[in-house]
């Protein structure tokens, strides 16, 4: 299933929380003239009607628009060239990193990478003005992290370290070493992970930094999760959530919620699963949180493939493809083919069933996901015994054997022993 790590906890100096929508964001820095002079730059689409196969709530979730990328990057290119001769360059900076959160909120990573690097040229020659910079590399390696594209991840998050240390910013340290939890946490390596996760504890201060501990104890939960310790998993992320509802920061809470979900899911609690995804689903809704929701729809996607409702399995999961597409999440996509592949497995489809399996595998593989692409090699294997094609089961039981060992997950190792202890002795 989709792990949703916690990235970023980001301060950008004066720059206030996370706004809803492009215009709030505009009033923090400009009058209702600039506003005006935006908003009569673009004229009002007509909406298309919505058909879903889904009625109530399903429905409601189903009919979010995924927004056309080219058009919010025409409005970013807007609202820049309107500001650039209204602000000066400190000012500048501030809205364009506020720029880019809300552009990574709504899924829109190549127009936040532009903005980021658009504050690096403001930034990068000004000594007085690193940690701008540092604040925008760090923001980079997040975005390519995001796209599972670690090379540039690590280099970009190097950089941001470098000046973090440099500025001596012990938090921007935190957040750097966090990011590379995530990384390896990823990548299935679950000890480097763990290193670098209590490496950004160790810069904190508990009383002063709780929502920075809440986001590493929500991946803290996750790398639990991923090895079956579901009480210890359990209890990260009741803690973490108390912080983000205390300080009322929906993203982490709808973030928190899809993590929440998982370990039900994981536990085979399907309601209790499904009920905690659609409260992620219903904050994601109400601050067009794009990352999250796609999370969560893939989630839905799995349960309704599992409880037998493959018209809406199918929904969700196209619909989840529809968010992975649109922000480069790789590790999403194949996730979405292995939900497309159970789908059609317990339909009896086998043909596309073993070919979205397989697909699955590769993009695992060439991402280095080593959990997923377990959970793929294990229901390609269940296919090969439906068909009676036992010598391929065998080797698919022994790959995901193998990653389940090498993430210490004994939960799922015991599993498959007692798979083969039972077919093949």
């Amino acid at each position: 299933m989709k792990i949703n790590y916690i990235i970023d906890d980001k301060n950008y100096g004066n720059v206030s929380s996370l706004n809803k929508n492009l215009e709030e964001i505009i009033l923090v820095y400009f009058d209702n003239q600039f506003l005006s002079e935006y908003k009569n730059s673009f004229q009002k689409k007509g909406k298309k009607k919505d058909v879903t196969p889904a009625e109530g709530k399903n429905r409601a979730q189903l009919s979010k628009k995924v927004q056309v990328s080219g058009d919010y990057q025409a409005r970013i290119d807007l609202i820049l060239t309107l500001a650039a001769v209204r602000l000066d360059k400190i000012r500048l900076i501030e809205f364009l990193l506020h720029l880019g959160e809300f552009s990574v909120s709504q899924g829109e990573f190549q127009t936040a990478l532009h903005i980021y690097g658009r504050v690096l040229k403001e930034s990068i020659s000004d000594a007085n003005l690193e940690s701008f910079s540092a604040y925008a590399y760090l923001s980079m390696g997040d975005l390519y992290s995001r796209q599972a594209d670690w090379e540039n991840s690590i280099l970009f998050i190097s950089r941001a370290a470098e000046l973090f240390d440099k500025q001596k910013d012990i938090k921007g340290l935190a957040r750097a070493e966090n990011l590379l939890g995530t990384i390896y946490g990823d990548k299935g390596d679950i000890n480097q992970a763990q290193y670098h996760f209590e490496q950004s504890l160790s810069y904190l201060d508990t009383k002063k930094d709780e929502a920075i501990i809440g986001m590493l104890e929500i991946n803290l939960g996750i790398l639990n999760n991923m090895q079956g310790n579901y009480d210890t998993a359990l209890s990260y992320y009741h803690r973490a959530l108390i912080k983000f509802e205390q300080t009322q920061d929906m993203r982490r809470i709808a973030e928190a919620k899809n993590n929440l979900g998982l370990l039900y899911t994981l536990k085979g609690d399907y309601d209790e699963a499904a009920l905690e995804y659609d409260k992620s689903i219903a904050i994601s809704l109400n601050i067009n949180y794009l990352y999250a929701l796609g999370v969560s729809y893939l989630s839905k996607g799995y349960i309704f493939a599992q409880t037998g409702d493959f018209v809406l399995a199918g929904a969700f999961t196209d619909k989840a493809m529809d968010i992975a597409h649109k922000i480069n999440d790789r590790l999403s996509v194949a996730d979405i083919y292995k939900i497309k592949g159970i789908i059609d497995r317990k339909q009896k489809k086998y043909d596309s069933a073993e070919n979205y399996f397989k697909t699955s595998i590769k993009i695992n593989q060439e991402l280095e996901n080593l959990l997923n692409e377990a959970e793929s090699c294990y229901e390609l294997s269940l296919l090969y015994i439906d068909t009676g094609r036992t010598a391929d089961a065998r080797n698919y039981l022994l790959t995901a054997l193998g990653n389940y060992k090498k993430i210490n997950n004994p939960v799922m190792a015991e599993k498959i022993n007692s798979l083969i202890q039972s077919i093949f002795h």
